[in-house]
């Protein structure tokens, strides 16, 4: 039991304080109003349901049970507290939180939020949780897409790439309110966090979305851009995601294949190397590990074809660079040879945690010239006799690719 105003003049008043608090003019509410109950607005409606309003804030007319569910929406009120002039709460149903938002498949809903003045969008709930991290946690994929595809959010965005915190630049068009407000989470978690770009890499593979996933640079990580041939030495593992791995293991053969391409990255000193996925000796592992024999198969030739170009790539480079070395004045003395070949290796780097292997040469003041590129291995030793054997071949390039560096104690 609620106790109930029956002082309509008090009912009036208490409401227009509640619309002026949350609207700039009562028009603008019934604007609201309209938009809510019939999806447009007309001049003549306006004005009609204002004239109603502005008796019932005035104490004139009581307001009607039609009008309760759109004033209890917009006002984000229970009735109890409109009926009892606010000597009454109750929890309400329809209180717009990141829980429910996350939820819903209704693209007016999604609107509303997002056009909410409070900026709900741009912070967490109580448990520190944003609508994005429900999203993904309840696999709406269609609420992430909407955000991307109305630019509420990117993942991706290297317009100004200054290699800041290892980010490709993700970030909100919602704007913060007036100082005094927080709306920093999302916005904060978003650019930190390359955690929300690779879970919804996972859900767009769900979904056989194959153009978000080239927006999303689905295959690369941030620090990719960081991999330099000359200092080679930066760590992919912080940012694996077991979740990508797997649905990329269990995807349709076509978005297995995107994954296993070769692609190119322009690093921040602007050189061009090839990498495939980094992680995708372990999606071939859980292939194997989940008896998918025949996709494995044609993944861990394409692997073979990759590590056996980066043999070449940097074999090519170092015959090069000897070649270059012995014919410079400054090591062009006979007995020099074992010299230049310690030069030449000098140049050559292999991180075994990371699969990176580098080489560069300087045959000029200020002129680099080299290449990166990551190495597959398989681990699984599970398989029919003709993908063990395969996988022979592979492992065995990539230890030919690491037996490049030399003996080191010579």
């Amino acid at each position: 039991m609620f106790y109930l105003e029956k002082d309509d003049v008090k009912v009036g008043s208490y409401l227009k304080s509640l619309i002026l608090k949350k609207f700039s003019s009562i028009r603008q509410f019934c604007r609201a109003y309209l938009e809510l109950r019939d999806g447009t607005t007309d001049d003549e409606e306006i004005r009609k349901l204002l004239n109603r309003f502005s008796q019932i804030l005035k104490g004139v007319k009581r307001i009607q049970t039609d009008d309760l569910p759109f004033v209890t929406e917009l006002l984000q009120i229970s009735c109890e507290e409109v009926l009892s002039a606010g000597k009454s709460h109750m929890p309400v149903s329809s209180h717009t939180t990141n829980y429910d938002i996350a939820f819903s498949t209704d693209r007016d809903v999604w609107d509303r939020y997002m056009k909410r003045e409070d900026k709900l969008f741009l912070n967490c709930d109580e448990y520190c949780k944003s609508v994005i991290d429900y999203a993904l946690e309840f696999k709406n994929y269609g609420f992430i897409k909407y955000l991307l595809d109305e630019g509420f959010i990117w993942f991706v965005d290297l317009s100004e790439w200054k290699g800041m915190g290892f980010t490709y630049g993700a970030g909100t068009s919602v704007k913060r309110r007036d100082i005094g407000y927080i709306d920093s989470f999302t916005p904060i978690e978003i650019q930190s966090q390359d955690r929300l770009r690779t879970q919804t890499i996972s859900l767009a593979i769900e979904n056989e979305d194959y153009e978000i996933l080239n927006k999303l640079l689905a295959r690369e990580i941030p620090e990719m851009q960081e991999t330099s041939f000359v200092f080679p030495r930066v760590d992919y593992h912080p940012k694996k995601n077991n979740d990508l791995i797997t649905a990329i293991a269990t995807a349709n053969e076509r978005i297995v294949s995107y994954f296993s391409d070769e692609f190119t990255v322009k690093n921040m000193q602007k050189h061009s190397n090839k990498f495939v996925f980094p992680f995708i000796g372990e999606v071939i592992d859980t292939m194997l590990v989940n008896g998918r024999f025949d996709v494995a198969e044609a993944l861990i030739r394409k692997m073979i074809r990759h590590n056996r170009s980066v043999f070449d790539q940097i074999t090519a480079l170092m015959n090069e660079a000897y070649d270059f070395y012995r014919h410079d004045s400054r090591f062009n003395y006979e007995g020099m040879d074992s010299y230049i070949k310690k030069q030449v290796l000098y140049g050559f780097s292999y991180d075994d945690k990371n699969d990176l292997v580098a080489f560069f040469y300087v045959p000029e003041k200020h002129k680099y010239i080299g290449t990166v590129s990551n190495i597959v291995a398989v681990k699984c030793e599970k398989g029919n006799a003709l993908i063990k054997e395969l996988i022979i071949e592979l492992n065995g390039l990539y230890d030919s690719v690491v037996a490049l560096k030399g003996d080191e104690e010579q």
